[in-house]
């Protein structure tokens, strides 16, 4: 039998101490689960071997911010063609897909509960959405240095989760 991680649902390696997808600590008394997570298929790609191309939750989201983000830019030229939103409709849209992305991190962490995994669509949507409100209020000489903190952020980040989920 293939083993499945018991928090995503995806397959592991049978000696894996860590989840190489969620991070998931495997050797902390969760026995690993063998069987598949709801959604999950059973498709080979051309040299026979398991793909992970669209499978899952993830793929779904995936189409859904993909979806959101079209549907906010027919939106956005609608409003301009309108006149309800004046000469700046690029603020509005690259606000509206900040929004997206802040949406689908935390849903993601909903999901997950694993900061590592979504912080960056948070942090990414976070500073998009700043940058153009910013942008449409005509504050532009501050976000540079947004941006500059919000890198620290993820660097930082990024080494503490390093350091707390050590991979094999």
């Amino acid at each position: 039998m293939i083993p499945y991680c018991p928090n995503c649902g995806k397959e592991v390696k049978e000696d894996a101490v860590f989840c190489p997808y969620c991070s998931q600590n495997l050797k902390t008394g969760d026995k690993v689960v063998y069987k598949r997570s709801r959604g999950e298929k059973n498709e080979k790609d051309s040299r026979g071997e398991k793909s992970e191309k669209n499978e899952g939750p993830g793929a779904m989201w995936n189409a859904v911010m993909g979806g959101l983000i079209v549907l906010w830019l027919g939106i956005t030229f609608l409003l301009s063609q309108y006149n309800y939103i004046g000469d700046n409709q690029e603020n509005w849209f690259f606000a509206g897909v900040g929004v997206i992305l802040i949406l689908r991190g935390l849903i993601l962490y909903g999901q997950t509960s694993n900061w590592r995994a979504s912080s960056g669509l948070i942090i990414g949507g976070s500073i998009l959405t700043m940058i153009a409100l910013g942008s449409y209020l005509g504050i532009t000489e501050w976000w540079p240095f947004l941006i500059i903190l919000a890198g620290a952020v993820i660097v930082i980040n990024a080494l503490i989760s390093k350091s707390g989920h050590p991979r094999p």
